[in-house]
């Protein structure tokens, strides 16, 4: 027969409490542990954006570590870096986050971004998740994804969409306006690309300096062109001075529609004056005037601590995010408790479908073919005395 002290007895039960502490701990605590990089503008044309978009992809990996990466074994370490829309910068930044061996994916901000690192990641075995529209540079087998799919599918939606109450045999005329950069000049061929076929044609290309300060020569040239139909997919600065301008030479502004980068719910958060759009339209594939999605209750539920917005800009990066998130904790899953790899996030990119939680519909990649499909459908937006509306129903994206 053993005989306890009361001491030993303390000791023991104080023992089996710690370790029971210590187990219910180790089940909670993430197994793995790994950084997402996030190629950001804070000083380049687009840096009124940078903070805010930042803030909205933290908020959204901080979610994931809350909820979804405990029961994965995951710990998700988020680092932005300027990039200045500037792809030598770009490529430095790249380096530099190259030596952090826990590296498994890249969050980017423009085509500069692309341009420098698509080439790169293939042999470095990181996949990228752009958080923005596909360009056509972007080659079959491209370790880059889409989820916004590709800018000129939405202006060849919204062209089908007017073709659809068009009565005249003359094609519809298109001024397509844009800002002068790599991005611009994609999409402006984009678009000649996608509406071959259809009874309309651009008969303006108007390409404007993202440092402009005046925009009323470029205005005149709309005007003059007489077009049935104006897309504006500008920057933060240059689309309310050219609105405003076509609204001051009283240009019926029931002919333009606004690109979804720089969409209605934008420029109401830049302080535009609503008269100044309204009437006209936005095509975009982001439901952000339904508050009842799944996204919006994420976003809603947490927006008082991050400073962010609720908007076309910082939303083309929701999906971005939450597409590598699930790839990473899918590639996690089959793992088990093994580490993985960049490589194994690529591959769950690769083949899977991806929820829109609501803010986008389907998400499916196709990179070996088509690496520019992302979502597929997309819907018209319209300014109606003040407020945003919605007009129809979805528009499918061409595939």
């Amino acid at each position: 027969m053993f005989h306890f002290s009361r001491r030993s007895l303390a000791r023991a039960a104080l023992a089996a409490c710690v370790g029971f502490g210590m187990g219910a701990q180790a089940q909670t605590q993430p197994v793995q542990t790994y950084s997402i990089l996030s190629l950001l503008d804070y000083s380049g044309p687009f840096a009124n954006r940078g903070k805010p978009v930042e803030q909205m992809q933290r908020l959204l990996v901080d979610w994931f570590n809350e909820t979804r990466g405990p029961k994965a074994g995951i710990k998700l370490e988020f680092k932005p870096v300027d990039t200045g829309y500037d792809q030598a910068k770009t490529v430095q930044a790249y380096e530099r986050a190259l030596q952090d061996k826990s590296l498994v994916g890249i969050v980017t901000f423009g085509s500069p971004n692309v341009i420098a690192i698509q080439n790169r990641l293939p042999q470095d075995k990181i996949p990228a998740v752009h958080g923005g529209p596909a360009y056509s540079l972007m080659k079959p087998g491209s370790w880059v994804f889409a989820p916004l799919g590709d800018y000129a599918r939405y202006f060849a939606a919204a062209t089908k969409w007017r073709l659809s109450t068009w009565t005249e045999s003359r094609p519809l005329k298109i001024a397509f306006v844009t800002f002068d950069g790599s991005s611009g000049r994609d999409w402006a061929q984009g678009v000649q690309n996608r509406i071959k076929g259809m009874n309309a044609q651009v008969t303006l290309t108007e390409f404007v300096s993202p440092r402009a300060l005046d925009v009323a020569a470029n205005v005149e040239h709309i005007i003059a062109a007489n077009p049935d139909l104006v897309f504006l997919a500008t920057t933060d600065q240059l689309q309310p001075a050219i609105l405003k301008e076509l609204k001051a030479n009283k240009f019926d502004m029931g002919k333009v529609v606004n690109s979804q980068h720089e969409g209605l719910g934008l420029l109401e958060l830049l302080g535009v004056p609503k008269d100044a759009y309204e009437g006209t339209y936005e095509v975009t594939t982001e439901n952000y005037v339904d508050q009842g999605t799944e996204a919006y209750k994420i976003y809603a539920a947490r927006q008082s601590k991050y400073s962010t917005r609720w908007a076309a800009d910082t939303l083309l990066h929701f999906p971005s995010v939450m597409v590598l998130l699930e790839a990473i904790e899918r590639a996690q899953v089959k793992a088990g408790k093994a580490p993985v790899t960049g490589a194994a996030v690529y591959a769950e990119m690769r083949a899977g479908t991806f929820n829109g939680y609501g803010l986008l519909s389907k998400i499916q990649f196709d990179v070996d073919t088509d690496p520019t499909q992302g979502v597929d459908s997309a819907v018209m937006l319209r300014q109606v005395n003040g407020k945003i509306t919605r007009v129809g129903d979805l528009l499918p994206l061409v595939k």
